[in-house]
């Protein structure tokens, strides 16, 4: 059986990454990862990669002269990596037109809130500020919007009376890593297809 290879895009720690490269260890998970890439220079997402003996490479939007050349850069050097798929973990740039073009499909993101509601980047303290009772974390293919891709999978988390952002955030998060691994592995070893925005795993 092929194993899916795996470009994982970062911009921080790569707690999510490091989860993934774990996983991969074990050869019936599916997947591998064959290239980490991010935005920026001295995270901790590119040590563990280099750690794990993966190759890495930087494409910072400072050193493009418009944003869309940044995307074009981006999407050839993914490309180079001949991808399966493309993560997006914890990747905090929006990627563009070409990129898409070039993965349409292929390239998963993760979002802490449940999909459509509280998109951006502030979803759980929004959701927190709602007052609702449950939140969670949203693993969907990335389009042109904003985490208004086609849902993947989803994971629920309780809203606590005591929480406050970051205690809240910090759960999702564990959920989110899990839902992600777990997934992404499902996705590797059985296909999936996508109709009218419903995702369906396996043939």
């Amino acid at each position: 059986m092929p194993v899916t290879r795996l470009v994982v895009l970062v911009s921080g720690a790569g707690t999510n990454l490091q989860a993934l490269l774990d996983a991969a260890q074990d050869p019936a998970y599916g997947a591998e990862v064959v290239a980490v890439g991010a935005d920026r220079d001295g995270i901790e997402g590119l040590v563990r990669a280099e750690k794990a003996a993966v190759p890495t490479f930087v494409r910072k939007v400072a050193d493009s002269a418009t944003r869309a050349e940044w995307d074009r850069t981006l999407t050839e050097t993914v490309a180079a990596y001949e991808p399966d798929l493309v993560v997006l973990a914890g990747f905090m740039r929006l990627v563009g037109s070409d990129f898409l073009g070039r993965f349409a499909g292929r390239v998963v993101n993760t979002h802490p809130a449940l999909c459509p509601a509280f998109p951006g980047t502030s979803g759980p303290a929004d959701a927190l500020a709602y007052g609702v009772k449950v939140t969670g974390a949203t693993l969907f293919v990335v389009d042109e919007g904003v985490d208004t891709g086609p849902i993947i999978a989803q994971t629920v988390v309780p809203v606590e009376d005591a929480d406050d952002v970051e205690s809240l955030h910090e759960r999702i998060k564990v959920a989110e890593r899990t839902m992600l691994v777990g997934t992404v592995g499902k996705l590797a070893r059985e296909g999936f297809t996508i109709t009218d925005r419903k995702v369906r795993i396996g043939t």
